[in-house]
């Protein structure tokens, strides 16, 4: 009797306890949720206000309350973005299209996350593009500016200067060192003004050799040589009027911009005698290879064609 009550008494205490662990599990598993749920809405609200850093840190508390895959995956997306953050101040582009890759391929994490890295994407392609032909005008500048063609290294560099976005931090080093460059070229109006100081120079040396054969009374050749002047202000050869390419093709002006483009196709080409060729080479080049259909130009369509 003793040992059947004994029995009896040891099985309900072990039921108790079972009931009591259960009901621990339970409220446990209940707080982790709440928990979970708290701290993935977080991650998500901060994402939305671009907080990734602070974002991943609440996935990560997520993570441990409940270890599901999308709490996971955002965790490792919002890592991610904040990398690409750093990398594009640091203008490490490449590294940027790495990370929002990673970020675009994981779709059981956040959605917003993953459109917003296509779109990113996109934007630093966009960048690159920007970069590598200003870096390819500077460049093309300072050759010019070597070969002395000095007008047509300005004409590239004031497009770098004054491109739209140049001041922006992604551009802004490529902006300065255009700006440097584009200061060092000569001022035109200097080099004018020496030539008009040199024109000046040489009509007082011509007036005091005129004075000095009066003083001389030698003949008056004063008339003979106002005579026998050669007038070239209706010459139009002095004028650079003949062999001058007039700047239409096909109906359409040639623009500046065009002039600067046949001398990027030229030395993409491989020609490095482009600073040498003159405007009126470009145009007459543009023309002939219009005429063959062709929109590039070549280093043979200089040629005067009969």
């Amino acid at each position: 009797m003793k040992k059947a009550l004994l029995l009896a008494t040891t099985s309900l205490v072990l039921v108790l306890a079972g009931c009591g662990n259960s009901s621990a599990s339970s409220d446990k598993s209940s707080s982790n949720n709440d928990t979970y749920k708290t701290e993935m809405t977080k991650g998500n609200n901060s994402v939305d206000k671009k907080h990734y850093q602070t974002a991943a840190d609440h996935y990560q508390s997520a993570v441990k309350a409940k270890k599901t895959k999308k709490a996971t995956e955002s965790k490792k997306q919002a890592t991610n973005f904040a990398k690409v953050s750093n990398y594009m101040d640091k203008l490490e582009f490449s590294d940027a299209k790495k990370a929002l890759r990673t970020i675009k391929n994981q779709d059981n994490g956040n959605k917003t996350m993953v459109k917003r890295s296509k779109s990113l994407i996109k934007k630093v392609d966009k960048i690159q593009t920007n970069r590598s032909n200003y870096k390819l005008d500077i460049k093309n500048a300072k050759t010019l500016i070597d070969a002395g063609t000095n007008d047509q290294a300005k004409s590239l560099l004031e497009q770098v200067t004054t491109a739209k976005g140049i001041k922006g931090k992604y551009y802004v080093d490529l902006y300065k060192k255009a700006n440097k460059l584009l200061k060092s070229i000569p001022s035109t109006n200097t080099a004018i003004k020496a030539d008009n100081q040199t024109t000046t120079d040489n009509n007082t040396n011509n007036t005091d050799t005129n004075t000095n054969n009066a003083d001389t009374n030698t003949t008056d050749t004063t008339t003979d040589n106002n005579s026998s002047t050669d007038d070239q202000s209706n010459n139009p050869a002095a004028n650079g009027d003949f062999d001058v390419e007039k700047k239409e093709v096909n109906g359409k002006k040639i623009t500046d911009q065009d002039i600067a483009n046949a001398r990027q196709q030229l030395t993409d080409q491989g020609v490095k005698t482009v600073g040498a060729w003159s405007d009126n080479d470009i145009i007459r080049a543009i023309k002939n290879a219009a005429a063959d259909g062709r929109t590039t130009i070549e280093p043979s369509d200089a040629k005067v064609r009969q």
